[in-house]
């Protein structure tokens, strides 16, 4: 599997999930294929992750960069793909009080 992120803002959201979802469901939704999202603990901005299942597939995603799992924030949330596979790579995001 290859992994791939991207900083992201509100707008790029939901074309990236619906482009993700289309190829999800024309693949067969594979078990360890899926979409998350999650904060970049250095700049705290929202990033979407996703896994891929080879770097044919990159492509279809514009600006995302593949990186190393050694890379990976630790917490992301699932928005498409199978949630015990998540939950073997990443902890949900913990809720954060807001003052």
């Amino acid at each position: 599997m290859l992994w791939a992120k991207k900083a992201v803002s509100p707008a790029e959201w939901e074309p990236t999930q619906e482009r993700f979802e289309e190829l999800f469901v024309k693949l067969g939704s594979p078990k360890q294929m899926m979409l998350a999202a999650a904060c970049d603990p250095g700049s705290g901005q929202s990033i979407l992750l996703v896994s891929l299942p080879n770097t044919a597939y990159l492509g279809l995603f514009p600006g995302f960069e593949s990186v190393t799992e050694d890379a990976l924030p630790s917490e992301a949330a699932l928005l498409v793909g199978h949630s015990d596979e998540l939950l073997k790579r990443f902890r949900y995001p913990a809720r954060r009080v807001v003052p």
